[in-house]
């Protein structure tokens, strides 16, 4: 591992520390209302990706592999937001 990897992993962490943090703060102060709920997936699929790319190792990977891992946790988020908008919707 060279200085320059080392030191992205490095931030890459504390991105991802930060990420997490700051999904505890929005559920304790604002609780599992439709704009956190958005904000904490959105806030997954970033994870994801960094954690991918970075700890995976993912980011010199082929095109159909590193699309194949990043479009998952997509799809999963898009799925959880259908669910949401779903149970927004009045029932008749």
């Amino acid at each position: 591992m060279t200085h320059h990897n080392a030191r992205r992993l490095h931030n890459t962490w504390a991105v991802l520390v930060a990420i997490v943090l700051s999904g505890m703060v929005m559920m304790t102060f604002w609780g599992g209302t439709a704009a956190v709920t958005v904000t904490l997936l959105f806030l997954a699929v970033v994870k994801c990706r960094l954690v991918a790319l970075d700890f995976m190792g993912l980011r010199q990977a082929p095109v159909g592999l590193r699309f194949g891992l990043l479009a998952w946790p997509i799809i999963l988020a898009l799925l959880a937001l259908a669910k949401l908008a779903m149970g927004a919707v009045p029932s008749a």
